[in-house]
């Protein structure tokens, strides 16, 4: 007698593949959909802090040099040297901000805009 290689054949059928697609497909569309935005967030509160990191800067400027009169004016990526608190800043700024001679920030653009930025701080947070 002849014995028969194959009994049972082992294996997923076609609907349990398609059941099994399905479900990941689902998962999938959650998964982008919860994750949808989260880089613009990321960037917008990354603008926020780097406003508030500049007029700390200019806060301290004035705090440690009373009597010194700080130029009002608008610039574009303050680095360390460059302007008369940029020397309390650790690095290079990405925004557009302008101040006033009392030290407040009156606008923020981050990061600075070539023609029209894709997201930004407007005005003081």
């Amino acid at each position: 007698m002849i014995p028969k290689l194959f009994k049972q054949e082992a294996g997923f059928t076609l609907v349990e593949l398609l059941v099994t697609t399905a479900v990941l497909a689902m998962l999938f569309g959650i998964v982008s959909l919860t994750l949808h935005g989260v880089g613009s967030d990321a960037q917008t509160e990354v603008c926020a802090v780097e406003y508030h990191i500049v007029q700390s800067a200019i806060e301290l400027y004035l705090t440690e040099n009373p009597g010194v009169a700080l130029t009002a004016g608008t610039d574009t990526t303050i680095s360390n040297g460059d302007g008369q608190f940029a020397d309390y800043l650790r690095g290079t700024t990405d925004g557009l901000y302008s101040w006033t001679t009392d030290g407040v920030l009156t606008a923020g653009t981050c990061p600075a805009p070539v023609s029209s930025p894709p997201w930004g701080c407007g005005t003081a947070p």
